[in-house]
């Protein structure tokens, strides 16, 4: 078995030292081969010696304590739930950024953060800084739940939410005529809803349709003007509800919680 080249170890090695999780690797790996690739005249042993020595300090560098220095009540809370239909699971992350929105994540130990009485534990990740994730059997994560978050001076920030997937109440027919059409949902607000709605073809210069559009007693109307984007074929349909709102409960510097959930279909066009 003949060795990787010396360019792919390093692209290994850079995965293994930032911990990229599987999204983070599809979108920097390939970066980092390109950039590698273009400098591979540089890229001698004595120059894989010395980028393979800046990314083993840099991996221990990174450390996991807890900052002793954060002030709390200046710490942003983010939380963010994120599920899609047919998937297992149901992945709830929270973070706690130190002087705002775009400070970096922190470690809060010995505090603790808790959801529906079930506390996290707490990882980091080489781009979103330290996290505290929990994954939830989606068929069962439906209704309502509590986060609890405790400050290392036991003070306690209470955030409520309600999980509502919501699905097709009639399936699209595999053929569909160009001509306008409702899409009706299954358990969704009844009053006006802003829903993301990503309509796209297989044809290579087309763009196809991406954009919110108004859900109107839970239908979707698919218009003349959105189908005129499409080209005739095969068609991926993909809906997100994309629920963003501030936090009942935080510190000084504010937090959020973001919701998406969505579903994916396809159907071709005539």
């Amino acid at each position: 078995m003949t060795e990787p080249p010396k360019i792919n170890q390093i692209a290994v090695l850079f995965c293994s030292c930032f911990k990229l999780n599987k999204a983070e690797r599809f979108i920097l790996v390939p970066l980092v081969l390109n950039k590698l690739n273009v400098m591979k005249f540089l890229l001698n042993g004595g120059a894989v010696f010395l980028i393979i020595c800046f990314l083993i300090s840099s991996c221990k560098s990174k450390d996991k304590a807890a900052d002793q220095s954060v002030k709390y009540d200046k710490v942003f809370f983010d939380y963010t739930i994120t599920a899609e239909e047919g998937g297992p699971y149901a992945t709830c992350m929270f973070q706690y950024k130190k002087d705002g929105l775009d400070g970096n994540a922190i470690n809060i130990a010995p505090g603790k953060v808790e959801l529906d009485g079930q506390a996290l534990e707490g990882d980091s990740a080489g781009l979103s800084g330290y996290y505290y994730e929990i994954q939830k059997p989606l068929d069962s994560f439906g209704g309502k739940h509590t986060i609890v978050f405790t400050n290392p001076a036991d003070d306690q920030y209470k955030e409520e939410f309600e999980f509502t997937p919501f699905t097709l109440a009639e399936e699209l027919p595999a053929k569909t005529l160009r001509k306008p059409f409702v899409i009706h949902l299954k358990n969704f607000p009844k009053t006006k809803t802003p829903l993301r709605l990503l309509l796209l073809d297989t044809a290579f210069e087309s763009r196809g349709f991406n954009d919110i559009v108004p859900v109107v007693n839970s239908e979707i109307s698919i218009t003349q003007s959105i189908l005129s984007t499409l080209k005739k074929g095969p068609i991926n349909l993909e809906l997100y509800m994309e629920e963003e709102r501030p936090l009942q409960q935080h510190g000084s510097a504010g937090g959020r919680l973001s919701i998406t959930y969505g579903l994916k279909r396809a159907f071709e066009l005539e």
